[in-house]
């Protein structure tokens, strides 16, 4: 009798193989509850956490995460990378692939082969669905509270304080968050796994060993200055040995070819230093750092951003003119110097710098709204209108203040309803309800665009329900009170 012949595709039966055998086999919660728990663990990340929406770094981070992805066997989550803020060297993968990195241990870096090091490492967790395994093996099936203590682990691993800590005791007994830790097998198998995927994408596994090394290195002055990232990931001096093994075994000659320019990474690394890092410690660490290596223009360039910050607004254009020579033409220097210029009340030179620049890639929303905001300052309202409404067309979140000026716009040329309706989209994008609910009323009656009626009607009506629903708990708060 001949053996009966699958009928499902060679393909098709090679590729599941490969998804269930590249990582270990032990078990996890279903696809369909992990996916509503990355929901809720988002939303908790997002209260609990401040995540920087920054298009220059998000865009080499994500560009990064892209090229390891495409190395991975076929997945059923959709990865997705993001920045958070904190001085804490850590990153970490949640449920349903989210990973987060965080701005202390990217200006801790010195190259992408770094940070694809540890993007890697925490996509290896991600693609074995580690955490998804140690949540199945506690035995824990609110989805409510997995998430909760998820991110009270994680919070406090990174430096959340108190609140983090709430979240951890009032959610689950001691014993179980324990449980909520990874082994050193998950970490083995993290390494290996992102060791071949960073390889595969061109960049040096040996950027993980350093990366590795650094986090180390800092912060190590006691159990309590830990740096986060080696709570959350046990046993760094057995995997820094098993690394070295590793990349004596698998990496014969060097590994290049990621396409990733090494001034991208540096005017990445020093940026989120000079825009989001303690004043004057960071200021402390950029000027000894331009001592040793004066002709450093991404250098330069934090330093520059971190003055604007601090309003020595001439002393930031000096530091930008040096970058520029260093780095001619550079467009994100050149975008930085017409922001100084707006901020030193000369928006002609402001202008002047813009006109020469591209709005393309990742400088275009920036670019437009700073373009428009010189030409709103010179009384080029059609201009500046046609910048601000290529903002808000296609990022509104990022820079709410477009709106702002749209509203001044239509005032000036006297379409009050108008105006009104850009201040309520305005007041919305920064979450003040209350001035956006009155705005937009206000609004509603002289509005005569359908899309304009539908947007303000469907904020409205949000904004009203959420003023119900405070009032209700609150009138509900006092009646329980004793």
């Amino acid at each position: 009798m001949k053996p009966l012949k699958s009928k499902i595709p060679a393909t098709i039966v090679a590729a599941v193989l490969v998804l269930f055998l590249s990582c270990s086999q032990a078990m996890a919660l279903s696809v369909k509850k992990e996916k509503e728990m990355a929901e809720e663990f988002m939303a908790m990340i997002r209260k609990q956490m401040t995540l920087i929406d920054d298009p220059m770094a998000l865009s080499l981070v994500r560009d990064i995460g892209k090229r390891i992805v495409a190395q991975l066997p076929p997945q059923p989550f959709e990865y997705t990378f993001h920045i958070v803020d904190s001085d804490q060297f850590n990153a970490f993968a949640s449920p349903g692939a989210n990973i987060f990195v965080n701005r202390g241990l990217i200006t801790s870096l010195d190259n992408s082969d770094e940070l694809a090091g540890i993007l890697g490492h925490e996509s290896g967790h991600a693609a074995c669905r580690h955490i998804s395994q140690m949540i199945d093996k506690a035995k824990l099936v609110n989805i409510g509270t997995l998430a909760g203590v998820l991110a009270g682990v994680l919070v406090g691993a990174t430096g959340g304080g108190d609140s983090a800590q709430a979240v951890v005791i009032g959610s689950m007994a001691t014993g179980q968050t324990a449980m909520l830790a990874y082994s050193r097998e998950n970490e083995t198998e993290a390494d290996q796994k992102g060791l071949s995927y960073i390889k595969k994408a061109g960049f040096s596994p040996e950027g993980l060993l350093t990366g590795l090394e650094k986090i180390r290195a800092n912060d190590w002055y006691g159990t309590e200055s830990i740096p986060g990232y080696l709570k959350t990931h046990p046993g760094s001096k057995e995997r820094i040995i098993y690394i070295q093994s590793w990349l004596q075994d698998n990496v014969k000659e060097p590994v290049t070819g990621n396409g990733i320019d090494p001034f991208r990474f540096q005017m990445v690394k020093y940026r989120l230093a000079g825009l989001y890092g303690h004043k004057d410690t960071t200021e402390t660490m950029l000027v000894n750092k331009l001592k040793k290596h004066p002709d450093n223009a991404a250098i330069h360039y934090g330093l520059a951003l971190l003055l604007v910050r601090q309003s020595r607004l001439d002393q930031a254009l000096s530091h930008l003119k040096q970058a520029l020579v260093l780095k001619v033409f550079n467009p994100w220097l050149l975008m930085e110097m017409g922001r100084v210029y707006l901020l030193k009340g000369e928006p002609e030179k402001a202008l002047e710098v813009f006109q020469g620049l591209e709005p393309a890639g990742n400088l275009k929303m920036p670019l437009l709204f700073y373009r428009g905001s010189a030409r709103h300052d010179l009384g080029m309202l059609a201009k500046a209108r046609e910048d601000f409404m290529g903002v808000v067309e296609v990022d509104e979140k990022t820079f709410p203040r477009a709106y702002y000026n749209l509203a001044s716009i239509a005032g000036q040329e006297g379409k009050q309803g108008l105006s009104h309706y850009y201040l309520g989209l305005y007041y919305h994008g920064i979450t003040d309800g209350k001035n956006a609910l009155f705005h937009l009323e206000k609004a509603l009656p002289d509005l005569s665009d359908s899309d304009r009626i539908e947007k303000a009607g469907k904020i409205i009506s949000k904004l009203k329900k959420q003023k119900r629903t405070v009032l209700f708990n609150s009138r509900r708060s006092s009646l329980v009170k004793p």
